[in-house]
């Protein structure tokens, strides 16, 4: 199995490989915290197992380990509950189920955690212990322990550390350092390591070798200085270039394992001598099954296109570089980058092809969403007739959307924007369009702004375009970027509607014209002529009366009197109600003594009629309005009234008349229980429609303040006759 390193969390051991088994001799219950929680916090981090045992040798408890590394491990309830870690008192590891201690259960309980954490997915098992109490209590078995443990360790993925007190004897901790590959102290602040006796055995028969070797080849030396003197010198290169070599080598294939990417290498006849171990852990395959079947990994439908291009490429010697999807030992598929390499001597001759393979999935996800916004963006563009565009001032150039190419009518890319777009604006808006972008970068301001363009095939289209400044980190302009929408048909439309609304002002104005006009000949007709012929009648019937009481009888004169008067009664109720409809019609008082006259009486009428308290200030005597203004000024008051009747719930009424900077204001203030700010805004009152619409044909304007439980504001301005009344119908 090739070499793998892996981090202890301790600063002086750094990093070990799979199979090592040392121990840690500590002087009191923090110094074991302090070495055994990064030692356990690394261990998680790089995905293995880790077995905590709390031995009765040790004054610390289950809680105090879970506590100490909870500090450390804001997530260790997460580790505790999907069993990536556990922590086990003393009785329940040594003496299992309440068994006696048995050595080779305990071994083979290392041994089945083993098992069981790599079938799970994990890289190995990491563990710690103390097996003192078992020195105190029998030595011997305790050796017999530990030999055993030394002998498991080292062939499997495991990394073990024992923890025993400084409080030991000597020869116990003779006993102990001799059991393990190192062991290491923590005294008066200062980490000390401690070799093994096997360990210094080996140095020192490997000084005493090299010594041997060394006097017996000078003795050699001495003998052959003449005739081996070329010799030894070629041996003794070989042997460096070969030792060097075999580091090299060595440090290599370390190197291969250890880089976070799958690697592997292949002989010049193209076949695959080598994989790394994050290829294996990836796949799940073994090594010599990664070997024999190189291609099992491709999805089918990247494999026939990869070998095809492989093909190719073994043939040429050349590098090789391909997307494919390769599949993870849980079945799934993800997207790798693959790249191969050639090495070639100084000759230049094929020594070696070395490969791997980059996981780009995130970034292919990211790509495929990033082609479904830019299609839906194109798309809505298309059907909103809106391009974008962006202008980079560093290097002047522009990109623009396709959508904006079209907006022009020219195919996409046709163009050099930058310095051939102008020629398809108006003539007349080129200025505008040159100013405009030059202001927004000076002042560093967004814009926005209306101007034509004359297509290549001279249609005439206007268009809307909106900018902003985006500027670096020091707040200089760095890009102009926004959006252009073709505005043609919605100006047209907006024309359309202009000139329709126009006429439709027009005939409105001319309706309430004519029946302002038709009321005024009804009222006339109906005061002049009927209410003539009712006055007549009345004196006809007086006169039949007074005869009737010297020529009739008088049971004749008394029958005749009582219909006479009951005739006479209805006359004057037809006169009243003819009054009533000529005034209502067409109020005489509003041409016989002006409009505040007018507003006061139609007040006072308007109070007897509801019984809501209204009062009535005028500051100013008369005023000036045409007669369309005051008609128009007197039908906006009776309809604010008539809403305070159906809608205000209100028990009083103020009116205000004044003349304020050229303007007739009438205002009509309620303590009603007020509006919401969707019926003033709305559409659905036709009222309320009716009264602005009055009031812009004859150029003034209704405003309407209100808020629920607070009452309404109603208030008229128009211009005085003569004062900007032209101004105020055109607006």
């Amino acid at each position: 199995m090739a070499i793998e390193l892996r981090k202890t969390g301790i600063s002086v051991v750094g990093d070990v490989p799979w199979g090592t088994h040392f121990c840690y001799f500590y002087e009191t219950t923090q110094d074991l915290l302090d070495t055994l929680v990064p030692y356990f916090t690394a261990g998680l981090k790089y995905k293995e197992f880790c077995l905590w045992i709390i031995s009765n040798s040790e004054l610390l408890t289950v809680e105090d380990a879970k506590e100490a590394l909870g500090q450390s491990l804001p997530d260790l309830e997460r580790y505790l509950a999907e069993g990536s870690m556990e922590i086990v008192t003393h009785d329940e590891w040594f003496h299992k189920n309440g068994n006696a201690f048995d050595l080779h259960r305990v071994a083979n309980q290392f041994t089945e955690k083993l098992h069981e954490a790599l079938s799970r997915g994990y890289a190995g098992v990491r563990v710690n212990g103390s097996p003192a109490w078992l020195q105190k209590e029998d030595r011997k078995r305790f050796c017999e322990f530990e030999q055993q443990l030394d002998n498991l360790f080292p062939n499997q993925r495991v990394i073990a550390s024992c923890t025993y007190p400084l409080a030991c004897k000597g020869y116990e901790i003779f006993d102990v350092t001799r059991r393990h590959q190192f062991a290491i102290a923590k005294r008066c602040g200062q980490w000390e390591v401690v070799e093994t006796p096997e360990l210094k055995h080996a140095k020192a028969e490997i000084e005493r070798l090299n010594e041997d070797l060394e006097q017996r080849v000078i003795e050699r030396t001495r003998e052959l200085a003449a005739t081996n003197a070329e010799l030894r010198k070629e041996i003794t290169e070989r042997k460096h270039a070969e030792d060097a070599l075999q580091r090299s080598e060595d440090y290599l294939r370390l190197v291969i394992n250890t880089i976070p990417t799958m690697a592997w290498s292949l002989r010049p006849d193209g076949v695959l001598d080598f994989v790394n171990q994050r290829w294996l852990d990836y796949t799940g395959l073994s090594f010599e099954k990664a070997i024999e079947e190189p291609t099992r990994t491709v999805h089918p439908e990247d494999l026939s296109r990869a070998t095809e291009k492989w093909l190719v490429v073994k043939a040429t010697s050349e590098a090789y570089e391909d997307e494919m999807r390769l599949e993870r030992a849980d079945g799934e598929y993800r997207w790798f980058l693959v790249r191969i390499a050639p090495l070639r001597d100084d000759q230049g001759n094929l020594v070696k092809r070395y490969g791997v393979a980059i996981d780009i999935e995130e970034r292919k996800r990211a790509e495929e969403k990033l082609r479904q916004s830019e299609s839906q963006l194109a798309e809505a563009q298309r059907m909103a007739h809106v391009g974008s565009w962006d202008y980079d001032l560093s290097t002047n150039k522009v990109r623009w959307s396709d959508e904006l190419y079209r907006i022009f009518g020219l195919e996409p890319g046709t163009i050099e924007v930058a310095g051939d777009a102008m020629q398809f604006i108006h003539p007349d808006d080129r200025d505008l369009v040159f100013q405009t972008v030059t202001n927004a970068i000076k002042n560093r301001e967004p814009y926005s702004f209306y101007y034509r363009v004359l297509r290549p095939d001279g249609d005439e289209r206007v268009l809307h375009s909106r900018g902003f400044i985006v500027s670096d980190e020091n707040g200089d302009p760095i890009k102009l970027a926004g959006a252009t929408q073709d505005v043609t048909e919605l100006k047209r439309a907006e024309e359309e509607l202009k000139a329709t609304s126009e006429q439709l002002r027009a005939l409105s104005a001319r309706l309430q014209s004519t029946r302002e006009e038709e009321g005024r000949r009804i009222a006339r007709e109906l005061h002049d002529e009927l209410g003539s012929a009712l006055t007549s009648l009345r004196w006809g019937l007086d006169e039949i009366d007074s005869t009737l009481s010297t020529t009739a009888t008088k049971g004749d004169a008394n029958t005749m009197h009582r219909k006479i008067a009951a005739l006479t009664t209805l006359v004057e109720g037809t006169v009243h109600t003819v009054r009533r409809i000529s005034s209502e019609l067409r109020p005489s008082i509003l041409d016989d003594l002006g409009l505040v006259a007018t507003l006061e009486w139609e007040t006072h009428k308007y109070e007897a009629r509801t019984g809501i308290t209204s009062h009535f200030d005028s500051f100013v005597r008369d005023v000036h309005l045409t007669r369309e203004q005051s008609t128009a000024v007197f039908r906006i008051f009776q309809e604010a009234l008539t809403n305070v009747i159906r809608h205000a719930e209100a028990t009083t009424v103020e009116i205000t008349v004044k003349e304020q900077k050229g303007e007739f204001v009438l205002q009509v203030e309620d303590n009603g229980k007020g509006m919401k700010e969707a019926d003033i805004s709305g559409t659905e009152s036709l009222g309320l429609l009716g009264m602005r619409e009055r009031a812009h044909l004859i150029g003034g304007e209704v405003s309407i303040t209100s808020a629920e439980g607070r009452g309404t504001v109603v208030a008229v301005r128009v211009p005085i006759a003569g004062r900007d009344l032209v101004r105020k119908m055109t607006r």
